[in-house]
């Protein structure tokens, strides 16, 4: 499904226009992420940004080249677009999380990038810019307590809150530079918070309307992220069948300021501290097995072992990324009374080990994913869905584990613009 395809919707409510609605309504209810203990742990919980068609396969994304369903995991294939592209992914999960402390249950939905693609020369230079998660901080604890002040016996719960994400706002262009090889460059404006709050209720003793006397709060920590990452990535095709795809990113600095309030004793300090993230290599491949049906594999790495930051991440176990990706995906069709076979069938499997330890061992991630998608009329896009189940860790290695249900969605609106 390489094909270019100019023609523009007539419609009252355009394509693009309908990709925006949707926008709002799951902006609505971005904020709800996370939760797990991961999200506590060293730099977060990394999140995934593949659209639905990717994750529905497995997660293999690099050797796309589709002007009616582009992707953006590798930027010199957004070559070929000849339409203004908007892409919007978004997923609910619910995750069932277990620790040696116990069990906690977390529903949520996230919006987790938003693309745009415009070409200059149609099929040959394009434009790309967005908006992309990297890691989410999302977490809080409560911890019970109880206190004798002199002829008072006081008692509460201590709140650890931890809040913030660290995402990028990319600037790219893909260039067509020979027959068969697109090249790409995109400069990624990397940016984030994250807020870490400690503060005491005291439920007893309480006033005549039953509100607690005390709320104090413990420190209150901000950290402000700003750095700025790199990335050349290239596309070959060989032939018709086949196609290969990689990307490099160099190392890069991400500096930080922090702010951090102590309430008992009403003091503000404020530092700068920076984090070195490692060089980061993507390499992917999808060959035409027969007919519909293509065979797709990426794979991922990131040595994490050689990052630099807080002391006490670091200390904790920083540990070499790596993500393999595969699957299969029987392409869509539009032959007439053909049904339910015209459309696409992916399904995947992918394993990933995490950028840090816990509890002394690596953490491992194991994915099975099935999916199958929607073409707009004329064309002008796709609507993805696809359905994932994860488990994260190993309680008895880790001391932590999770098992996440994720229906992912996608949707990719064209339009004609010049």
């Amino acid at each position: 499904m390489t094909a270019s395809n100019d023609s523009f919707s007539r419609n009252k409510l355009p394509v693009i226009s309908r990709v925006l609605i949707l926008l709002g309504l799951l902006f609505c209810a971005a904020p709800l992420a996370a939760q797990t203990p991961f999200a506590l742990t060293n730099i977060g919980q990394k999140i995934d940004s593949d659209d639905a068609r990717m994750v529905g396969r497995g997660g293999w994304g690099m050797a796309v080249y589709d002007s009616i369903n582009p992707g953006f995991k590798n930027t010199a294939g957004l070559s070929v677009v000849r339409n203004l592209v908007v892409s919007l992914i978004g997923y609910g999960s619910e995750t069932h999380s277990e620790s040696l402390d116990g069990q906690r249950n977390v529903t949520g939905v996230m919006v987790p990038e938003i693309r745009l693609a415009a070409p200059v020369v149609k099929g040959r230079l394009a434009v790309t810019t967005g908006f992309s998660l990297d890691r989410n901080f999302r977490y809080d604890t409560v911890t019970e307590f109880t206190t004798d002040v002199r002829d008072y016996t006081l008692e509460g719960e201590e709140q650890f809150i931890r809040q913030g994400t660290l995402f990028a706002v990319p600037f790219g262009v893909a260039w067509e530079a020979a027959p068969g090889l697109s090249l790409g460059a995109v400069v990624g404006l990397v940016r984030g918070t994250n807020t870490e709050s400690l503060y005491e209720v005291f439920r007893e003793p309480v006033n005549q309307s039953g509100i607690p006397f005390f709320k104090t709060v413990l420190q209150v920590q901000d950290d402000t992220f700003e750095g700025t990452a790199y990335t050349l990535s290239a596309l070959y095709r060989i032939g018709d069948r086949m196609r290969v795809g990689a990307s490099y990113t160099p190392s890069y600095t991400v500096d930080a300021d922090r702010s951090i309030s102590l309430g008992g004793v009403s003091a503000k300090v404020a530092s700068y501290w920076s984090m070195t993230m490692p060089e980061e290599y993507l390499l992917g491949t999808q060959t035409n097995l027969f007919g519909r049906w293509w065979l797709g594999c990426d794979y991922q790495f990131q040595a994490f072992s050689e990052f630099e930051g807080p002391q006490a991440w670091v200390a904790e176990g920083m540990e070499d990324e790596y993500t393999v990706s595969v699957g299969l995906e029987r392409r869509i069709a539009n032959v007439r009374r053909a049904g339910l076979s015209n459309w696409p069938l992916r399904l995947g499997y992918s394993t990933r080990q995490w950028a840090y330890r816990v509890d002394g061992e690596p953490l491992t991630e194991n994915t099975l994913s099935l999916g199958t998608g929607f073409p707009f009329r004329r064309e002008l896009g796709m609507l993805d869905l696809a359905l994932s189940y994860s488990r994260v860790g190993d309680l008895e290695k880790n001391g932590l584990e999770d098992s996440v249900w994720k229906i992912s969605i996608s949707v990719t609106g064209l339009e004609r613009w010049w």
